[in-house]
C-alpha cells in the first residue's frame, strides 16, 4: 500500500514538473523594440523630426563651411599684395573663424545626440508602460526583448511586438 502510495505521489511530482516547462513557455513573451521605435507612428515622427534637425543643422554647417572655403581663397589671392601685418591680421582673423566653424560643428552634433538621447528616454518610458500593462493583461510572467535576449535558447512565446505598437501609438497620441 505504501509502495502504491509512493509511485502515485511520485506521477504526479513527473507529470507536475513536466508541465511546469508548458506552462511557463505560455506566460513567457517577447518585444522587437527596434521594430516598435521603427514602425510606430510615434517612433516613425520623431525618426522624421531628428532627421529633419540633421539636414538643418548640416546645411548650416556646410553655409559656414562655404563661407571659410572663400575667405581662404580671398586671402590665398590677396598674399602676394599685403603687407607682413595685414597677413598676419587676416591669418588671426580666419583662424577666429574657423574655431567658430568647428564649434558649430560640435554644437550641432551634441544637440542632435541629445535630441536622440530626449526621444529614447521618452519612448523607452512610454513603451515600457505599454508592455507592462499588456503583459498584466495577458498574464505573463516575463517579458524579452526579441533581439538581445540573454538567453541562448527559449521555445517563442507570445510576440507582442504588434499589441505594443499600437498602445505605444495611442499614448503617444493622447
Amino acid at each position: 500500500m505504501i509502495k502504491i502510495t509512493i509511485s502515485a505521489v511520485s506521477a504526479v511530482l513527473v507529470m507536475s514538473f513536466a508541465t511546469a516547462p508548458a506552462f511557463a513557455a505560455e506566460r513567457i513573451g517577447y518585444v522587437d523594440m527596434q521594430r516598435v521605435v521603427s514602425e510606430s507612428a510615434a517612433g516613425k515622427h520623431a525618426r522624421a523630426e531628428i532627421e529633419g534637425m540633421i539636414k538643418q543643422k548640416q546645411e548650416q554647417v556646410n553655409r559656414e563651411g562655404q563661407k571659410l572655403k572663400t575667405l581662404q581663397q580671398s586671402l590665398e589671392k590677396e598674399q602676394l599684395t599685403l603687407t607682413d601685418a595685414q597677413k598676419k591680421t587676416k591669418q588671426r582673423e580666419f583662424e577666429k573663424k574657423v574655431q567658430a566653424y568647428q564649434q558649430l560643428a560640435a554644437e550641432a552634433q551634441r544637440d542632435l545626440r541629445e535630441k536622440e538621447a530626449e526621444f529614447t528616454r521618452k519612448a523607452l518610458t512610454d513603451i515600457r508602460t505599454a508592455i507592462r500593462e499588456l503583459a498584466k493583461e495577458g498574464k505573463l510572467l516575463l517579458v524579452l526583448e526579441k533581439n538581445e535576449q540573454p538567453v541562448l535558447y527559449a521555445e517563442d512565446g507570445p510576440d507582442l511586438t504588434d499589441k505594443v505598437i499600437k498602445a505605444y501609438d495611442a499614448k503617444a497620441r493622447n
